[in-house]
C-alpha cells in the first residue's frame, strides 16, 4: 500500500515549489556569499531530483523508460550529498571553508559518481515481479553508496563540530540546520537506499518529497528567527504575497461563483454573469492595496518584532548629543534611546579620564561592575560583537560580565569611554542594521562626551571658584570689620590727641609770639633767632594737631561747612603777611598781585579756607629753593580764582594723580621735608570741594607748581549757611 496519486502529486508540487522559491530567494538575496550559491545550486537540484523520482514510480512505462528515469534518480542523487558536505563548510560564515585540493576531489569523485550512475554500472537492468519494475543494481552502486554516505557523514560531522566551536547566536542557526539535515539524510538512507539496494523495493520513494520538506523546514526557521543568510525581509515578504494571492483568489472565487450560485437563481447568475466578474475586479482593485499593507504589517509583527528606522533612531540620538550639555543627561537620554530601539535588556556607559573612571552610566542591570587599566587596552578594538570572536580571553571577558556588544568611544586625541550593550529582549543576535547605527553613533557620542566632560569641569571649577570666593569674602568682611574698629580707635585716638595737644601748644605758641614782639629790643640776635625758630615750629605743631583734627572730623562725618560772606582779599593778605617772615628768611620774594576789580564778600568757611590758604603759600616756601612764589587772586566770571605759583621743584609726573590723597607725598618733596604729614593738600581738596570749589593744580617737573581754587561769589542753595558774627554765630574751624 503506497500513498494515492493524488496525494503524492500535491505533496510533490508542493516541495518542488518551495524547493525551487527557497533557491531562487537565496540566490537573490546574496548571490556572491558561497553559502548562498550552495544552498541554492543544492535546493534546485533537490527539485529535479524530486521530479524524477515521481517519474520513477509512475505505472504505464516501458522497461527501457524504468530504467533510464531509474538511473536519471541516482544521476542526480550523486550531487546532493557532496553539495550538503560544500554546504557544511560554508558555516557559520558565508565563505568556503575548504582547500584547493580537497574541492577538486570532491568535484572529480561527484562527476565520477554521476558517470557511473547514469550507466549499467549503477543499474544493470530490470526486474519484473509483481505487476512492477525493480532495478538490478550493478558493481557501480556500492561506489555510490559508499561515496554517497561519506559526503553525508562528513557533512554530519562537520556541523555538529561548528555547532561546538560557534558563538551563541551562530550555534542556534547550525543547530537547526544539522537537526533538518541529519534527519533527512537518515530518512533518505534508511527507507530509501537500504531498500533499493539490499531489498529492491521502491515503497517508501513516494515519501521523498516529505524528507526534503524536513529539512526546508528546519532551514526556513533559521532564517526566519535566527537569520540564517540574513533574509528574514525576502521571506516576510513571500508570504505576504502568498496570503495576498491566497485571499484575492477567494475572494474572487466566492463573490464572482459561489456567493452568486448560492444565493441567486441560475438563470440570474449566468445571465448577469459579466457584471459579476466586473464588480468583483472593481472590489478586488480598491481592496487590494489596504489588504497589501495590512498583510505586510502582519507579518512584520511575525518576522520584525524588532524592527525599526535606523534614520530615525539616527536623528532622534544626535538630536540628544547636540542639545544638551550636562554629562549625566546625555549619557541617560542616550543609552535609553538606543535600548528602546533595539529592544536591549540592559546597557551601560563607561566614561574614562586618564584610565580611571570618570563616570558610569546605566539602564536595565548593570552590565560592568568595575574596568581595569588591562581591560580598557584590551577592549579597545572599535566594534567588538561577543557571538562573532573566536573563543579566547578576550571574548571570556566580555561573556564574563554579560557583554554582547562593547563599543570603543574614542576621538583622534583620546580614548572617551566605551559603550557597553547586553542581551537583546528577544534572545536574537544583533543585526548588520543594529551594528552599522552603533557604528554611526560611535564618533558622535564620542565628541558629545568629550563637550559635557569640558562643560562639567568649567561647572565644577565654577562651584569651587564659588566657594573660594564667598570664603575669602567672609574672611575679608571679618577684616573689614576689625579694621573699621581700627580705624574708629585711630580717629578716636587721633582727635583726643589732637584736643590735648592744641591748649598747650597754644600757650606755648603764645608765649613765645608775646616774648619776641614785648623783650625784642632786650635780646640779642641770636636770642630773637632762638625764639623766631621756637615760634615757626611750634605754629608747625598747632597747624598739624589741627590738620588731624580736622582728619578725624571728616571721618566721624563732623567737618561742618558753615559759610559766611568773607573779604577774600583780607584774608589772603592776612596770611602773606605772616609768612612773609619764612619767605625773607629763604631770600625768596613773596608777592600778592590783587585783583584788578574788587571782589565782593565771597560765602565761605573762614577759618578752615584760610587754613587752605596758608598750606599752599606755606609749602610754595617751604619747597622753593629759589626765585619767588606770586600769589594771585582774580575774578573769572561767577567764579574767584586764587593761584600761588612757585620756581620749585615740580611734582613728577607719575604722582600727581596721588598727590591730593591722605597722607600722600611726593618721592621728592620727602626728601626736602621729611617730618610732612600729608594731609595738607587732603585736607584742602575737601575743604575747597566742601564749599562748591575746584581745586586747581599744575606743574612742571624742575620749574614750579601752581597750588590754588576757584570758589562760586554766590553760595549754592545745598551749602548751608553760618549765621554772621553779628548775630552771634562762632567760628567753628
Amino acid at each position: 500500500m503506497t500513498l494515492p496519486g493524488s496525494v503524492q502529486l500535491v505533496i510533490l508540487i508542493i516541495a518542488i515549489v518551495l524547493n525551487t522559491a527557497m533557491a531562487l530567494f537565496v540566490l537573490n538575496n546574496n548571490s556572491r556569499s558561497a553559502s548562498n550559491r550552495i544552498f541554492g545550486l543544492l535546493s534546485a537540484t533537490i527539485s529535479v531530483w524530486l521530479f524524477v523520482n515521481y517519474l520513477a514510480i509512475q505505472p504505464g512505462l516501458s522497461a527501457d523508460a524504468v530504467l533510464f528515469v531509474e538511473r536519471l534518480t541516482i544521476f542526480f542523487a550523486a550531487p546532493l550529498s557532496a553539495l550538503f558536505f560544500l554546504f557544511a563548510h560554508t558555516l557559520p560564515r558565508p565563505t568556503l571553508q575548504l582547500s584547493h585540493r580537497k574541492l577538486t576531489l570532491t568535484i572529480i569523485g561527484t562527476l565520477v559518481m554521476m558517470a557511473i550512475n547514469i550507466s549499467p554500472l549503477a543499474f544493470a537492468g530490470l526486474v519484473y515481479k509483481g505487476g512492477t519494475y525493480s532495478p538490478t543494481p550493478g558493481p557501480g552502486i556500492g561506489f555510490f553508496s559508499l561515496l554517497s554516505t561519506f559526503f553525508s557523514v562528513a557533512a554530519i560531522y562537520l556541523l555538529w563540530r561548528n555547532v561546538r566551536r560557534a558563538t551563541s547566536a551562530d550555534r542556534q542557526k547550525l543547530r537547526f540546520v544539522l537537526a533538518g539535515l541529519s534527519l533527512m539524510l537518515l530518512l533518505l538512507i534508511l527507507t530509501i537506499l537500504v531498500p533499493v539496494v539490499f531489498f529492491k523495493s521502491t515503497f517508501f520513494v513516494a515519501f521523498i518529497p516529505l524528507y526534503t520538506l524536513v529539512f526546508l523546514g528546519f532551514t526556513t526557521y533559521a532564517i526566519v528567527r535566527h537569520r540564517l543568510f540574513d533574509m528574514r525581509a525576502v521571506v516576510a515578504r513571500s508570504v505576504a504575497y502568498v496570503l495576498i494571492l491566497a485571499i484575492t483568489a477567494i475572494i474572487y472565487t466566492s463573490v464572482s461563483i459561489i456567493i452568486p450560485s448560492l444565493l441567486l437563481p441560475v438563470d440570474f447568475a449566468q445571465a448577469y454573469q459579466p457584471e459579476l466578474y466586473t464588480a468583483t475586479a472593481i472590489l478586488l482593485a480598491f481592496t487590494f492595496q489596504p489588504l497589501r499593507r495590512f498583510l505586510e504589517l502582519a507579518t512584520d509583527g511575525v518576522f520584525f518584532r524588532d524592527r525599526y528606522d535606523s534614520q530615525t533612531v539616527l536623528s532622534s540620538v544626535t538630536s540628544i548629543l547636540a542639545s544638551e550639555l550636562h554629562l549625566e543627561v546625555i549619557l541617560a537620554r542616550a543609552l535609553g534611546e538606543i535600548a528602546h530601539n533595539l529592544h536591549l535588556a540592559g546597557g551601560q556607559f563607561v566614561v574614562l579620564d586618564k584610565d580611571e573612571t570618570y563616570y558610569q552610566m546605566h539602564s536595565g542591570p548593570l552590565v560592568w561592575e568595575r574596568l581595569s587599566a588591562d581591560d580598557i587596552h584590551a577592549l579597545d578594538h572599535g566594534l567588538l560583537v561577543a557571538d562573532e570572536l573566536e573563543p579566547g580571553p578576550l571574548k571570556n571577558l566580555l561573556d564574563q560580565h554579560g557583554v554582547r556588544v562593547s563599543l570603543t568611544l574614542r576621538t583622534k586625541e583620546e580614548l572617551v569611554g566605551y559603550l557597553f550593550i547586553g542581551d537583546k529582549l528577544s534572545g536574537e543576535m544583533f543585526s548588520s542594521q543594529d551594528l552599522k547605527l552603533l557604528e554611526i553613533l560611535r564618533q558622535e557620542m564620542a565628541v558629545a562626551i568629550v563637550n559635557a566632560k569640558a562643560y562639567d569641569v568649567i561647572e565644577r571649577f565654577n562651584a569651587t571658584l564659588q566657594e573660594r570666593v564667598a570664603h575669602a569674602t567672609r574672611h575679608l568682611q571679618a577684616a573689614n570689620k576689625k579694621l573699621k574698629i581700627l580705624d574708629k580707635a585711630k580717629d578716636d585716638f587721633i582727635s583726643m590727641a589732637s584736643h590735648q595737644l592744641g591748649t598747650p601748644l597754644t600757650a606755648v605758641t603764645g608765649y613765645l609770639s608775646m616774648a619776641l614782639d614785648e623783650d625784642k629790643k632786650n635780646m640779642t640776635p641770636a636770642q630773637r633767632d632762638y625764639v623766631t625758630v621756637a615760634l615757626e615750629s611750634s605754629e608747625r605743631l598747632v597747624n598739624m594737631a589741627g590738620d588731624l583734627l580736622n582728619v578725624s572730623r571728616l571721618n566721624a562725618g563732623r567737618f561742618n561747612i558753615l559759610l559766611q560772606p568773607v573779604d577774600l582779599t583780607h584774608l589772603i593778605q592776612d596770611e602773606i603777611t605772616q609768612l612773609e617772615p619764612s619767605a625773607e628768611r629763604k631770600d625768596l620774594k613773596l608777592t600778592f598781585v590783587s585783583p584788578a576789580e574788587p571782589i565782593p564778600d565771597v560765602p565761605l568757611d573762614e577759618s578752615k579756607t584760610r587754613q587752605v590758604v596758608m598750606n599752599f603759600i606755606d609749602n610754595a616756601i617751604y619747597y622753593t629753593q629759589k626765585g619767588g612764589i606770586a600769589v594771585t587772586l582774580g575774578r573769572a566770571g561767577d567764579q574767584v580764582e586764587l593761584r600761588v605759583k612757585d620756581t620749585g621743584m615740580g611734582v613728577p609726573p607719575a604722582e600727581r594723580p596721588k598727590l591730593f590723597s591722605k597722607f600722600y607725598r611726593a618721592e621728592n618733596a620727602k626728601t626736602v621735608r621729611p617730618d610732612g604729614t600729608g594731609l595738607g593738600l587732603y585736607l584742602a581738596k575737601q575743604v575747597i570741594e566742601g564749599q562748591g570749589g575746584e581745586i586747581i593744580f599744575e606743574s612742571e617737573l624742575g620749574k614750579g607748581s601752581t597750588f590754588g581754587f576757584s570758589l562760586p561769589l554766590k553760595a549754592s542753595a545745598k551749602l548751608k549757611a553760618a549765621p554772621s558774627k553779628k548775630d552771634g554765630g562762632q567760628d567753628q574751624a
